[in-house]
């Protein structure tokens, strides 16, 4: 078997497996990919004098099969993410975003304290009527706190019967800042898998 044939072996296998990791893609978006990946391949190695060495470099460079179908996958996610007002749909991509690089996991982590922090706000607010005298906004002692202190004695209360609207108004504005601040930041992303203007990203 030739070098040429043996490079020709190499890149079809990855191309198979690469198939196959893409199970859930659709139909269309599977032969596009298919078609650019193998085009890229076949750009980067033309002319290569050690044409089995340098294929072996470029698949290595791409990375293996299951990892560009789940770079493609998190792509296809973000995207989506981009467009929707769905916290669910922005937490699992920046999360599958996080998987990929580091600017991931920052926009991971702001929309956990986001969230986290509208979260919180609303449940206090439903525990106000069961607790109308400890559960409130406090500052004393050289602390602030949103809650129910182990002291509240010792602290004074801001908001008193302004604590639902104030807090609710809080929550609000988190989840809507958060979750345009996600969308504001994916849009922003370079991509590290697909198609780009330039041509394929790795």
């Amino acid at each position: 078997m030739t070098s040429a044939q043996v490079a020709d072996q190499r890149i079809e296998t990855y191309l198979d497996r690469l198939q196959s990791a893409l199970g859930r893609v659709p139909e269309g978006d599977r032969r596009d990919i298919l078609l650019e990946i193998r085009a890229h391949i076949l750009d980067s190695t033309a002319g290569a004098a050690a044409l089995d060495g340098t294929v072996e470099r470029v698949l290595g460079l791409l990375g293996t099969p299951e990892e560009l179908a789940a770079g493609y996958a998190t792509e296809r996610m973000l995207a989506r993410a981009s467009r929707s007002l769905s916290p669910w749909l922005l937490v699992r991509s920046s999360w599958n975003w996080a998987k990929i690089g580091v600017k991931g996991m920052l926009v991971f982590l702001i929309a956990l304290f986001g969230y986290a922090m509208a979260l919180g706000l609303t449940v206090s607010i439903f525990i106000k009527p069961f607790m109308p005298s400890r559960m409130g906004v406090w500052i004393g002692q050289g602390s602030f706190n949103v809650g129910v202190p182990a002291h509240p004695e010792l602290m004074h209360e801001l908001l008193g019967r302004y604590f639902v609207p104030v807090i609710a108004a809080a929550a609000f504005a988190f989840a809507i800042g958060t979750t345009h601040a996600l969308r504001w930041m994916i849009r922003k992303r370079t991509p590290k898998y697909g198609l780009t203007q330039s041509g394929w990203s790795v």
